[in-house]
């Protein structure tokens, strides 16, 4: 059961038993169970399997979850728990800023059929029976405007829907532009999902990033390992619990229609390399999106920057611009202190503004500001 493994977690020093998470964990445990036709429940996956043999399955039902509350209080891990222990091969999980990308993608290239919505609707219907939305948020009045008939669509085809979202269905796009033709998508959340408010007192990202260089120099091995260590404890995944490594390693993220390299990955945490990130091909069209899905971005290996770095160092300027905007956590390895990172008399005045921006973003303010989509 999913609470059995959760309490499993209480022997680790770095994991924080909650009681607002537990009660959770029984309602991710309900839907669980309901996907997959368990009738009651047992305590144990052998016990389930023999009330399926002699009760028979129950009817299914497409009523997913809805859970909403505080930065840090843990939506995604619980939701990932979920996730990952349902033994069913049509699931997708995946961040609303990124589900919304493809849904737009798909309207460019059918936009002259009718009904395209719909045609969009039964195509993701009939690949999954579970779609795990995190971080759940509408500000884009084009997002706003499709997301009625694509929410009708989706669970008039019986898709189980899990949302993460640090606000309640009623307040979202709470001042948007045309906010009456959004309320339908909302009724229709309040219909099809059980919305359960996590209560929880404590930000437990701030817990982990306490105390906690996000700054580190020069390049070693000491400090890539420490990097890799914070990474994996500050990944929502729930298999990193376990090992204590990042998900994927050595795999790419598609960015604007373009494979980027990455170093490791997580569901909120990305890891590159300075070259790739500041190097040739890559553009504040990068950054802003890559701000919109990854809360915690890693850079390693910065290098001093002098005049044969005038092309990454401007780039490097950009992204730190776009990453302070968006609230992004970042943590760095560099050849140097921030004060000696660069030394370029052409840009060496918008310079300052990056070191400026660097060690705010190392302070316990900037640490407990949410993260902007």
């Amino acid at each position: 059961m999913l609470i059995d493994e959760y309490k499993a977690l209480g022997s680790r020093n770095d994991f924080f038993i909650d009681p607002e998470q537990e009660k959770t964990i029984s309602k991710f445990q309900e839907l669980y169970n309901r996907t997959l036709g368990i009738k009651g429940s047992s305590d144990s996956v052998l016990g389930n399997i023999g009330l399926n043999l002699f009760n028979g399955a129950t009817k299914k039902s497409n009523k997913g979850i809805y859970l909403h509350g505080g930065v840090g209080r843990g939506k995604t891990f619980l939701m990932d728990m979920f996730y990952k222990e349902l033994p069913i091969k049509n699931k997708k999980r995946i961040h609303f800023h990124r589900f919304m990308n493809s849904i737009h993608e798909k309207l460019n290239s059918i936009k002259n059929m009718e009904n395209p919505i719909d045609i969009i609707s039964n195509e993701i219907s009939n690949e999954i029976e579970v779609l795990c939305l995190d971080e759940f948020i509408v500000n884009d009045i084009a997002d706003a405007m499709i997301l009625g008939e694509l929410l009708k669509g989706l669970f008039s085809n019986n898709l189980i829907i899990v949302f993460t979202s640090n606000t309640e269905p009623k307040k979202l796009y709470q001042d948007g532009l045309q906010r009456e033709k959004f309320l339908y998508a909302i009724n229709l959340i309040e219909e099809n999902t059980e919305i359960i408010h996590l209560g929880s007192k404590k930000d437990y990202r701030l817990l982990k990033f306490g105390n906690v260089r996000t700054y580190h120099y020069p390049i070693n091995e000491q400090t890539d390992t420490s990097m890799q260590q914070y990474f994996s404890s500050i990944s929502p995944d729930w298999f990193n619990w376990f090992t204590r490594k990042p998900v994927f390693e050595g795999t790419t993220i598609r960015i604007n229609n373009r494979d980027i390299d990455v170093r490791f990955l997580s569901s909120n945490t990305v890891w590159f390399k300075f070259n790739i990130l500041c190097g040739n091909g890559r553009s504040q069209n990068d950054y802003i999106e890559i701000s919109k899905i990854y809360k915690n971005v890693f850079i390693s290996d910065v290098p001093i920057m002098n005049e044969t770095y005038i092309d990454e160092a401007r780039r490097f300027i950009n992204l730190i611009d776009e990453f302070y905007d968006r609230h992004v956590k970042v943590i760095i390895s560099a050849e140097s202190a921030i004060d000696e990172l660069c030394n370029i008399k052409k840009i060496n005045k918008d310079f300052e503004r990056t070191k400026s921006r660097l060690q705010e973003m190392q302070s316990d303010e900037y640490m407990e500001k949410q993260h902007k989509k």
